[in-house]
């Protein structure tokens, strides 16, 4: 039986590892388009949602500071509309 014997040379080394480099860099190219800077009038990061360990999730209005808690009940998720300044109103 033949055994099969595979050389690179030098060359071919070179231009393999160069063309493998320049494959990545093209591939993790940032888009210019989604780095743009969150302006006013830009909804870029406007809402956040948090869920906690209790599955209640809480959805954040950042530019006004209303926000929505999930309240479970029965299987059916319920939202109850708050804002921030009316609870530190209360205490």
């Amino acid at each position: 039986m033949k055994t099969i014997q595979f050389t690179v040379d030098f060359k071919s080394f070179c231009f393999g590892a160069l063309t493998l480099s320049a494959l990545l860099l093209m591939a993790n190219r940032p888009d210019h388009d989604s780095a743009q800077p969150n302006q006013s009038g830009w909804p870029n990061q406007r809402y956040q949602a948090i869920t906690g360990k209790d599955t209640r999730t809480i959805i954040i209005d950042t530019q006004t500071g209303r926000f929505l808690v999930e309240r479970p009940a029965l299987g059916v998720p319920t939202w109850a509309a708050m804002d921030f300044e009316e609870q530190y109103r209360k205490k």
